[in-house]
């Protein structure tokens, strides 16, 4: 039957016209035609719709991005509204108490452990490359750094080059309501709340006033606009500014500079940025700073391992932690029963590591078990701290002796950042100062430890009423340049956030650091403090990703600290380490430097610490600076080794008479111990040395005491007449008992070698420490080609080969080797009567 079928199909096939069949086909050929026809229309319709959406989405993100976002919160605030309600009426299910709008912004969010391994992923997308090689500057000072751009400025690069300057929120910021809360920390942590759109009183524009006005939700920080920062930025980069023309342009345009560099970076070709920001890992992750391929330059690098040390060196003193575990043992407790128990666990985690640290520093004081086993500091001149023990620790063993060895410390930072739970802490306290009691909660301490107990703590001493950080008397021939500013307790919003620095320290390699901890009287005195022993850890991913590393200083010598210590520690392959020095640009008749091993009665210039206080030196300095009176013109700076040294030879001189007789020819200034009376000093020193070259009082100039290692023994220009002399009394040694000092030098003796004289690491360390100083401070005379000035070095031990080895060479190959005072004095004389450049 199916072949029958088949035959007969063909037969009627063969049977049809041709014309049929074409039509047939053709018709379908049509209907498919259509159907293409109407999916294009569609696809073109699509298309245009598609491109329109997207054109009216650059125009919304261009020019109307704030009514979105307005409608965005606004849509968001309902369902919030609609939420809390929803968990108001459970609350009142549940017997719990309600909590205001404004209260629930304080409440930690759901922690998801699991989310910490995004972090890897955001890392490798933030890795990529910009495409544009930049080069990276970085120095001390703010000051510093504006002068560098000004230089750029005249240059002819100034008008091509794409130049963007990163500094901190406090000199970046133009919200003068964030502005006028003064500490960094606290601006900081407002910055953050703006950012996340806290609600309740916020900064409103108005005109060009900042005013606050109450709103039911704030839209953050008004100079925080996508829009406005994005054209910040290109005008950022269409001209070179500097700091201070960048907060101009911020005012004017309403907008942050603060965020608007960071927006620039991306596109820059020349980066200038402080010390701290290019240093520290995290800082320069948190501004984006990308270094692989690309060349840094530090200037001022004479201080690179000190710095290094210092900026990953963590001090926490007892108060902190008291304020910390006040602040959050009393938010669990208010909170406790609307936290997840995640969030809970790791609470839990930080309140016993804060406790941990407390028993530690409570038993120490109360057995005197450092005292023991530690290194006891003297201090008769302070009472708070008479009796204060140190003992070092290597991390792994702090660890065990504080039972904290079993804590995930990783996973507990990464809860702290994530959950950003020290600004909730800081909002937390700043809503309930003074309402919560120190009864509330069980005590860390012997001390009161309720929040609003810790916040008049901490203004107390940002009044400055502590007087038990001064004058520290060292144990041997040493220089307490720091001993009479010991660590200054850093002041945080949330003193939580120093305890995850803390925390963070301990992360570095056991054999990298010491944790020291003090014991003294009181909780201010007592501390515990990560010492990072090797910088160079530190430096590894900077030697290793960018493509060159310049470190530039006028007072770099000895440079094999840097190749050896640094560098090469650093994983530095020695083929890249090269090395460049050159002379002063001045010419050699410029500079008269002298080293003076005897005074006008033939007495020795000896100012060791033993010595330094013999009434006959002490006597014999006093002839010295008053026959150098009569000859300088202009301005004298004389440099002594220590805050307390130099109040004792003040005290001696107006004893003896030797101030009037030196305020007979100059005006006498002291270094000030405060830094806001550092401006008022130098402005009245410049007046008088401005005043005094035309008049006719018999005065010639001015002479300013001032301190190694201070306030104007680095960074302060004292270019002509400010400084036609410079007189450095003694060697400032470091203080040889300090247990820091003496760790330091033992690592260096244990893990780096020996240098090709023989001598060992610690003690070429030891001796470079003091004449580091000594360069820096000689160093502020003479500060452009055709300055002048005089270099006096008093003290004996000046002569020796080993000390004129160590000054900087366009020092030693013109230094005067002086036994007797006739001869210096005769040569500095002929020096300032000669014909000179004025």
């Amino acid at each position: 039957m199916k072949k029958i079928k088949e035959s007969e199909k063909m037969t009627v096939d063969d049977n049809d016209p041709d014309w049929f069949s074409a039509a047939a086909k053709k018709q379908e050929g049509q209907e498919e035609v259509r159907r293409c026809r109407e999916e294009l229309k569609k696809l073109e319709k699509q298309e245009e719709r598609v491109s329109e959406i997207k054109q009216r989405r650059h125009m919304v993100k261009k020019s109307s991005v704030q009514r979105v976002d307005d409608e965005f919160e606004k849509l968001f605030q309902d369902l919030h509204e609609v939420k809390e309600n929803v968990q108001r009426e459970l609350n009142s299910f549940s017997g719990a108490d309600s909590l205001s709008s404004e209260e629930s912004m304080l409440l930690l969010d759901d922690y998801d452990s699991d989310q910490e391994d995004t972090s890897k992923k955001e890392k490798e997308e933030d890795d990529e490359d910009d495409g544009c090689l930049k080069i990276y500057y970085c120095s001390r000072t703010h000051s510093q750094l504006s002068q560098f751009v000004r230089e750029v400025q005249k240059t002819v690069f100034g008008e091509d080059a794409r130049v963007v300057s990163l500094a901190s929120r406090q000199n970046l910021c133009v919200n003068e309501a964030v502005t006028n809360l003064g500490n960094l920390s606290l601006i900081n942590d407002r910055c953050t709340e703006l950012q996340r759109g806290k609600k309740g009183r916020t900064s409103k524009v108005d005109g060009d006033d900042v005013v606050c006005k109450k709103k039911k939700v704030t839209s953050g920080c008004p100079y925080y606009k996508n829009t406005a920062l994005e054209k910040l930025a290109d005008n950022l980069l269409l001209e070179v500014q500097d700091i201070e023309q960048m907060v101009s342009l911020g005012k004017k345009t309403k907008s942050c500079p603060y965020y608007g560099a960071r927006y620039a970076v991306k596109d820059s070709q020349l980066v200038i940025l402080p010390y701290n920001t290019l240093l520290h890992k995290g800082t320069r992750e948190a501004c984006q700073i990308k270094l692989k391929g690309n060349i840094v330059i530090v200037d001022e690098g004479h201080n690179l391992l000190e710095t290094i040390a210092n900026i990953h060196s963590v001090f926490v003193s007892k108060l902190q932690f008291m304020g910390a575990h006040a602040q959050l043992s009393q938010y669990m407790q208010r909170y406790e029963k609307r936290l997840s128990p995640r969030n809970l666990l790791y609470i839990k985690q930080i309140l016993f590591f804060i406790n941990s640290q407390i028993k530690l520093l409570n038993e120490g004081r109360k057995d005197n078990i450092l005292g023991k086993i530690g290194t006891s500091v003297n201090s008769s001149n302070d009472s708070g701290a008479k009796n204060q023990f140190s003992r070092m620790y290597a991390v792994h063993n702090f660890m065990s002796e504080t039972l904290i060895d079993n804590l995930n410390i990783y996973k507990l930072i990464q809860y702290i950042e994530k959950s950003k739970i020290a600004h909730k802490l800081h909002s937390f306290s700043q809503k309930f100062e003074g309402t919560l009691k120190s009864n509330d909660v069980k005590k860390p301490g012997s001390e009161a430890s309720s929040t609003s107990a810790f916040l008049s703590r901490m203004t107390c001493q940002n009044s400055g009423k502590d007087k038990s950080k001064e004058n520290i008397t060292p144990a041997n021939d040493v220089k307490e340049r720091e001993s009479e500013n010991p660590e200054e307790e850093i002041v945080m919003g949330s003193p939580l956030m120093q305890v995850t620095e803390f925390l963070r320290a301990l992360l570095h390699s056991s054999a990298d650091g010491r944790v020291v901890v003090s014991v003294g009287s009181t909780n201010r005195t007592s501390s515990v403090k990560y010492l990072l022993l090797n910088p160079a850890s530190q430096f590894h991913d900077i030697v290793k990703e960018c493509r060159s590393i310049i470190v530039a200083g006028g007072t770099m010598h000895p440079m094999s600290e840097f190749r050896n210590q640094l560098f090469l520690s650093a994983g530095a392959d020695p083929e890249r380490v090269r090395e460049f020095s050159c002379g002063h640009v001045i010419p050699g008749d410029q500079i008269m430097p002298v080293a003076l091993s005897n005074g006008p009665t033939n007495t020795v210039l000896d100012f060791t610490y033993q010595n330094r206080g013999n009434p006959k030196v002490l006597d014999e300095l006093g002839r010295v600076l008053v026959n150098l009176c009569t000859i300088v013109p202009g301005g004298i700076v004389c440099f002594l080794p220590s805050y307390d040294y130099e109040q004792k030879v003040f005290d001696y001189f107006l004893k003896t008479g030797v101030i009037d007789r030196l305020s007979g020819k100059k005006k006498v200034f002291r270094e000030p111990k405060k830094s806001n009376q550092l401006d008022g000093v130098l402005n009245n020193y410049a007046t008088i040395i401005r005043q005094t070259s035309s008049s006719a009082t018999g005065l010639t100039g001015a002479i300013l005491f001032s301190v190694v290692g201070g306030k104007m023994s680095e960074g302060i220009n004292f270019s002509d007449a400010l400084g036609r002399c410079v007189v450095m009394v003694g060697l400032p040694y470091p203080n040889t008992q300090s247990p820091e000092l003496k760790e330091k030098i033992d690592f260096l003796n244990k893990n780096v070698s020996p240098g090709p004289d023989g001598k060992s690491p610690g003690s070429v360390f030891y001796e470079n420490l003091c004449f580091k100083a000594v360069n820096q401070s000689i160093g502020r005379a003479i500060r452009h080609r055709n300055d002048y000035a005089s270099i006096i070095l008093l003290d004996h031990r000046y002569n020796r080969p080993s000390s004129v080895q160590a000054l900087p060479k366009w020092i030693s190959i013109h230094l005067h080797q002086c036994e007797k005072f006739g001869q210096a004095f005769g040569l500095i004389r002929k020096f300032f009567t000669g014909k000179r450049i004025v």
